[in-house]
């Protein structure tokens, strides 16, 4: 079967020119409909989203199922990443990555998490992990090791998220080394950021397993600082 994947960060539904409402997000979104959806930065609850969940907003409009986790409080609420999809969730479970040492950190740091569902699609398991990375060396380096650790067995899995480094960053390697990158190998990078004039690729989608990339591309949209980036899959 054909899957319509998307990853995307919603800079919590503000737009390139500072407007905040997740019906920014939601338009890209609709435009694409892909089956399954993994946002970065995301607002539970706070002042800033008027008490609202802006994962469970989405996946309301959309009629589709949503986890979300929490990396940090945030304007009397939460902030962090989900996932939605048009398929049963199975089960989510929520990883801290692990912290860096405060000697070590340059720069904006803060705590950063991996979300791992299994979706049960047509009665077969897929697993989901999604993440965004923090954007320091060190924060890169001790994220790309969880991600490789959750992401052990055998079962098919998609790994997406933004990982705040572009393909040709070492940093990345052994993501390249343990998945399938959907970006095609031709030179045709999918520009992300920032969304009025892209100049990286830094959102990704990674596959393991029993998967065909039929085609990628990046919605042409300011409707967050980030492009999205899209793939359908042959599963």
């Amino acid at each position: 079967m054909l899957l319509k994947v998307m990853t995307y960060n919603i800079q919590s539904g503000r737009n390139l020119a500072g407007d905040r409402s997740v019906g920014h997000a939601l338009s890209a979104i609709r435009a694409e409909m892909p089956d399954i959806l993994t946002l970065n930065e995301v607002q539970h609850c706070t002042e800033a989203s008027e008490g609202r969940c802006q994962a469970a907003g989405i996946a309301a409009a959309l009629g589709y199922g949503h986890r979300f986790a929490r990396a940090i409080d945030l304007w009397g609420g939460e902030y962090g990443i989900a996932l939605l999809s048009r398929f049963p969730i199975l089960s989510a479970e929520v990883f801290p990555v692990p912290e860096l040492e405060p000697a070590l950190r340059d720069g904006w740091y803060e705590p950063r998490v991996h979300l791992r569902c299994r979706l049960e699609i047509e009665g077969r398991a897929l697993t989901v992990l999604s993440t965004h990375y923090g954007l320091s060396d060190g924060e890169i380096r001790l994220a790309v090791a969880e991600s490789c650790r959750l992401a052990e067995g055998n079962e098919p899995l998609l790994l997406m998220g933004d990982l705040n480094a572009e393909p040709d960053s070492p940093l990345l390697a052994p993501l390249m080394e343990a998945f399938a990158d959907t970006a095609p190998a031709d030179g045709a990078l999918l520009l992300t950021y920032p969304s009025d004039t892209p100049e990286k690729k830094i959102d990704y989608i990674f596959t393991r397993g029993d998967f065909a990339v039929r085609r990628v591309w990046v919605p042409a949209t300011t409707d967050s600082d980030h492009r999205p980036y899209c793939a359908e899959l042959e599963f």
